[in-house]
């Protein structure tokens, strides 16, 4: 397990961020896709299908949050936990052991 911290443009963004990565009842999460990304934007897709846009401090964070994301949603990571504080979102991460 690791801690990857994502640095957000303000608080409210980083609060949503984690709300939006949280962990559902069933260990998952209910993100679907990252629909995009611009500059320090990232747009994430749910599996509802709604479009959410979270602004990051910079594009390094966008494409770190960018390739987290990918791996969750293909199975080759997990996300264990989502906190915020003040600018900043901390995941609490778990890479999945591949038994091949």
């Amino acid at each position: 397990m690791n801690v990857e911290t994502f640095e957000c443009e303000d608080n409210y963004e980083a609060e949503k961020l984690a709300g939006l990565l949280a962990i559902q009842k069933d260990s998952s999460t209910y993100v679907s896709r990252i629909a995009g990304t611009f500059r320090n934007e990232i747009i994430i897709m749910l599996k509802d299908k709604s479009s959410h846009s979270v602004t990051l401090k910079d594009e390094k964070n966008v494409l770190n949050l960018k390739s987290l994301v990918n791996d969750v949603v293909m199975g080759k990571r997990s996300i264990l936990e989502c906190r915020y504080q003040n600018q900043s979102s901390q995941l609490t991460i778990s890479t999945r052991e591949n038994n091949f």
